[in-house]
């Protein structure tokens, strides 16, 4: 059975950075960090509480051809030069009080901005894309989202299956990342725009839950693979008109 994808589902308005789109000149270094996990999350909710649960698989996908690869591509497409960059320790580390604590907020702590000038200014970048995991937030402001049933703290890729009706046959995928859009002018960096994919809701057309919803077999979650890429592509397409060639 082949995985497909259902068309776009619901735009959530709230949580983005009013964006000044960066004008960049021609052949501009445009930085690339991604700190997310190629794990895939499965959350079912249940008609109670006793009959939810959430399982968390494992993959071995190379994350660089779901995120980095397109980003690049269509960065190169635009007439600049990627970078494709190992996120520092701090960033590792301090990933979730930084980004994902702050997904709601138009300004990032003191201290994540000085970590990005510094990285900006160490690989001499006009721009930066930091691609970061963020919570299940604000849901209840799309009419009609299931995702608004899941827990806060589900974080990053997955799909969620529910007792509803239709509920198991077509799932709820979701992609709760964020992809942060820093610039700078020579003298400043600003943090210009927040692109939230956890506006966006899809559906997991072609889903097989075989003998045990919870015990899903590799060949099924492989399935998922092409889905997450093509969402993500998605992203990557209304990150890219706010990176503009100068003149």
């Amino acid at each position: 059975m082949t995985a497909c994808l259902a068309a776009v589902g619901f735009l959530l308005i709230s949580g983005d950075v009013a964006a000044d789109d960066l004008s960049l000149p021609a052949g501009a270094r445009v930085g690339i960090i991604q700190v997310m996990s190629t794990d895939v999350t499965h959350y079912h909710v249940g008609k109670n509480r006793q009959g939810s649960f959430m399982r968390t698989y494992r993959v071995s996908w190379p994350i660089s051809e779901i995120i980095e690869s397109p980003l690049a591509a269509q960065i190169r497409e635009a007439g600049f030069e990627p970078l494709v960059l190992e996120p520092s320790d701090q960033l590792r580390r301090q990933t979730r009080s930084w980004f994902i604590t702050t997904s709601q907020s138009a300004r990032l702590p003191k201290a994540a901005m000085e970590e990005v000038e510094r990285v900006i200014a160490e690989e001499n970048l006009a721009a930066l894309v930091l691609v970061t995991p963020g919570p299940n937030a604000n849901p209840e402001s799309i009419a009609g989202n299931r995702l608004r049933r899941l827990p806060v703290y589900v974080q990053g890729w997955g799909f969620s299956t529910s007792d509803e009706p239709d509920g198991i046959a077509k799932p709820v995928v979701f992609n709760l990342v964020q992809m942060l859009l820093f610039g700078h002018d020579g003298n400043d960096v600003e943090f210009a725009f927040r692109e939230w994919g956890g506006g966006y809701v899809y559906e997991w057309a072609n889903f097989d839950p075989g003998a045990d919803l919870k015990a899903l077999p590799a060949e099924e979650i492989d399935k998922f693979r092409p889905i997450i890429s093509d969402v993500l592509q998605r992203q990557v397409g209304r990150l890219m008109p706010h990176i503009k060639a100068a003149g």
